[in-house]
């Protein structure tokens, strides 16, 4: 018996949603905001048109005109740094952004009060970006020390229309308020942004702040740090026998037993997509990160098994390379064990 593919007939495009666009919107914003480097370099850009745009409303003074274009232009270079190369950038550089932003603020708003104009309003700008991406210590500390600068500069500097004390609370009894919403808020979000709903491990923005932090500490220290990557075997055949509400049930099954089997405090064990997971291991040689796998993989239910790749740091590479390297390693593991070799790889 033969069988002829039967073409379906053609069906009207439709016109996207609401819903459709709401949610292109939202996962629009969630990758925007998800990338520090972007948001800064959109923040610098908005600083420096916002000093643009006061330029033609006053006949500035040479020196104020000169202390409202030269932060302008640092900020329009910082923001091309950030938009090219800021992905590539240690995530302690944040803190630079933020202290040289204050900075800048504090020179423009002295500027500003010359000629009666409110260029304070910019610190709001930095210390919600400081509350968005760094620890709520280093972002109150960033934000005590703008305070402290604006201080200064209503103390020293040109008076603006109102009252000294009334100009300072204005701008940092608005900053105090706006923070602790977003406090409020980074703290609901991070829970639920890191955290895979499926099966509780960590998910990948989680695995990618934890690696960079692991490295950074790595160097520092200069102790081991290992990554493994795990891919359960056949998984696609269940999803394609039983459906896909079996391969959740086999995905929770296989990565409860995990979190006990990892060390308490250091080990990350991530679901990466799909069936796919990485375990960060820092202070793990590729022996202890061997050991790691096996503990993974002793504590799967019966009848499922995965393929492991190791790769332990070179001190080298970046975290891409290195996760690339497992990746491989867990491939060729794969293919060794279709093979009838169950070792890890």
């Amino acid at each position: 018996m033969t069988s002829q593919a039967v073409a379906e007939p053609e069906r009207p495009e439709r016109a996207h949603s609401p819903a459709s666009v709401n949610t292109t919107a939202a996962a629009w914003v969630r990758s925007f905001v998800s990338r520090p480097s972007r948001v800064a370099a959109f923040l610098w850009a908005a600083g420096a048109l916002a000093v643009a745009l006061v330029l033609p409303l006053r006949h500035w003074p040479e020196p104020s005109l000169l202390a409202l274009v030269v932060p302008a232009a640092v900020a329009v270079f910082c923001a091309c740094v950030r938009a090219t190369v800021g992905e590539r950038l240690p995530r302690w550089s944040l803190h630079v952004d933020v202290g040289l932003g204050n900075l800048l603020v504090s020179v423009v708003a002295a500027a500003g009060a010359s000629e009666h104009t409110n260029l304070a309003n910019l610190y709001l700008l930095v210390e919600v970006f400081a509350l968005l991406y760094l620890p709520i210590g280093s972002a109150l500390g960033h934000l005590g020390a703008a305070g402290a600068a604006y201080a200064v500069v209503l103390e020293v500097g040109p008076h603006p229309a109102e009252p000294p004390v009334i100009a300072w609370l204005s701008v940092f009894g608005t900053g105090v308020v706006l923070g602790a919403v977003v406090v409020g808020l980074v703290s609901v979000l991070r829970n639920t942004a890191r955290e895979d709903p499926l099966t509780g491990l960590a998910n990948r923005r989680m695995w990618d702040e934890r690696l960079e932090e692991e490295m950074e500490r790595s160097a520092r220290g200069g102790t081991a740090l290992s990554v493994v990557m795990l891919d359960l075997d056949g998984f696609k055949a269940v999803n394609d026998a039983l459906g896909h509400h079996a391969g959740d049930r086999l995905l929770q099954a296989a990565t409860r037993p995990w979190q006990a089997a990892t060390r308490n405090g250091g080990d990350l064990v991530a679901r990466l997509g799909g069936d796919e997971f990485g375990l960060l291991a820092p202070g793990s040689d590729e022996i202890g990160a061997h050991n790691l796998a096996r503990r993974l993989i002793d504590a799967l239910p019966e009848g499922v098994s995965a393929s492991v790749g190791v790769a332990t740091w070179d001190r080298a590479e970046n975290a891409s390379d290195l996760v690339r390297r497992a990746d491989r390693a867990m491939y060729h593991a794969k293919r060794r064990r279709r093979g009838g070799d169950h070792r890890p790889a």
